[in-house]
């Protein structure tokens, strides 16, 4: 028989075992509760951090010569500091005789500008590479600086003899680890053997006094004056930069990305204009025609039940036994191309949402979240002028967070970061790093495309229907 003691022990034990219960419990539905309240994906994963993009890098280009700009370069190396590549004409540095030649700056490198000769180019550039292209001395060199490699040619003689700096340009090209290509000259060359070269080299940049161009395909984001999708130069978008603050010109790399803003006057914001290299196909670029562009106006409607979307027979809502057959959409599915989409809105790509300042700035249209669903739907239509069996080495390019189908004609022809098999405005992505194009080669869809109207539709799904980070941009590009 246990003892008076023992009997108190074991009650103190009992009612400490209820509270630890009663602990257990109360936490419990304190967890249920907040999972209700933050109402999770049916399927899906946490979403992963974004990845790092790379180190930020800087560079300055001055735009300007003459007397009204004779102490710029000082000035703007005094204000920034911070900046270790300065670009831009030679003269910047100050007219020189044949003696008396005083050493430049080590953080300035000139584009050849014929404001001195090439002895004392010599003599005030020594931190300049010589002969790199053999007979041309510090007149045509690179340098490479963050993730970049800049080319300084001599637009002179790329005038005379284009072949030369061309072939050079373009197997020091092929041999450069670097992501970003920009070229610097002094004059505009003008014969289109030059642009070809130049694209076909993978240049994304080419900056000439105050004009800066990039391949259109290239571009994801377009300055608000100046600018023009078209020049004299195929292929080429032409920006004219206004440049109030003594034609100072920043360009900085993350990634991928490339960023050129323009010194803005008191009281008003910088221009820019963006690339994205991932956007480029860097060999055979000229080549390359897009039925659809980076940073197109496209229609576009949330996700929802309202947005119709029937099963094609033979479908597998699992997605283990691939559909073989195409089955015609009704003109009442959101994928065909007789939908009438008169009620969507209509803007231009990118579109997303961020919480990160440098991508939010590159968002041409945001998108917000919803709650009855993590999706967006979009649709684009273009006309096929020529024989399509003529066009070959169709490529659907993508940003995209997280995940994406994408439908031509009504036909699926591609998807990534998402379920196989079913998918509707409930579905959820698996999470994917968003902002940068990835190629989906169209090898086996080619017959889908049509002489005539076609259409592209995309549907975009988030990983979480409240996810603050999302993003879509496309093209569609062909080689004749």
């Amino acid at each position: 028989m246990k003892s008076r003691e023992e009997r108190i022990t074991d009650k103190i034990n009992k009612k400490g075992g209820y509270l630890i219960t009663l602990l257990c419990l109360f936490l419990f539905v304190i967890l249920l509760g907040t999972l209700l309240w933050s109402k999770p994906p049916v399927a899906g994963r946490f979403e992963s951090t974004p990845a790092a993009e790379g180190p930020v890098w800087t560079m300055a280009y001055l735009q300007d010569e003459g007397a009204a700009y004779v102490d710029t370069l000082s000035e703007q190396m005094k204000l920034h500091p911070d900046v270790l590549l300065f670009a831009g004409p030679a003269v910047l540095a100050g007219k020189v005789e044949r003696s008396g030649a005083v050493p430049a700056p080590r953080a300035f490198f000139p584009v050849w500008d014929g404001s001195a000769t090439e002895a004392n180019m010599a003599v005030r550039f020594t931190h300049i590479p010589e002969q790199q292209l053999t007979g041309y001395g510090r007149t045509a060199y690179f340098v490479d600086y963050g993730a970049a490699r800049f080319w300084f040619l001599n637009a002179e003689r790329l005038e005379a003899e284009p072949a030369i700096q061309l072939a050079w340009l373009k197997q020091t090209a092929e041999h450069n680890p670097r992501l970003h290509r920009v070229v610097l000259l002094n004059k505009e060359p003008m014969q289109p053997e030059v642009w070809s070269g130049l694209a076909a080299s993978g240049a994304e940049l080419v900056l000439i006094g105050a004009k800066a161009y990039a391949p259109e395909a290239a571009v994801t984001e377009r300055p608000q004056a100046g600018y023009s999708s078209t020049s004299a130069h195929p292929g080429w978008a032409e920006w004219t930069m206004s440049s109030p603050a003594g034609g100072l010109l920043m360009v900085q790399g993350s990634g991928s990305r490339l960023e050129a803003a323009a010194a803005g006057s008191a009281g008003r914001a910088a221009d820019r204009l963006a690339l994205d290299a991932a956007g480029l196909r860097q060999s055979a670029a000229v080549q390359e025609r897009a039925s659809i562009s980076i940073g197109a106006m496209w229609k576009y409607h949330a996700g929802g039940p309202a947005v119709r979307a029937v099963l094609p027979q033979g479908l597998d809502l699992t997605g283990e036994q691939p559909l073989v057959t195409q089955s015609p959409l009704p003109r009442e599915d959101w994928r065909s191309a007789a939908y009438s989409d008169a009620e969507w809105g209509w803007a231009r790509a990118p579109f997303g949402r961020s919480r990160e300042s440098l991508a939010s700035r590159s968002i041409a249209t945001t998108v917000p979240a919803q709650a009855q669903s993590p999706a967006y739907y979009f649709r684009k239509t273009f006309v096929v002028d020529e024989d399509p069996a003529d066009m070959k080495d169709w490529t659907l390019r993508v940003a995209f967070e997280d995940g994406f189908v994408a439908y031509l004609n009504g036909v699926e022809i591609a998807r990534d970061s998402i379920r196989e098999g079913l998918v509707d405005y409930r579905s959820v992505a698996i999470p994917h790093q968003g902002g940068l194009f990835e190629d989906y080669p169209l090898t086996n869809q080619r017959n889908v495309i049509v002489k005539g109207l076609n259409t592209l539709a995309i549907e975009v799904h988030g990983s979480h229907p409240q996810t603050p980070e999302w993003w879509f941009d496309a093209s569609l590009t062909y080689r004749k």
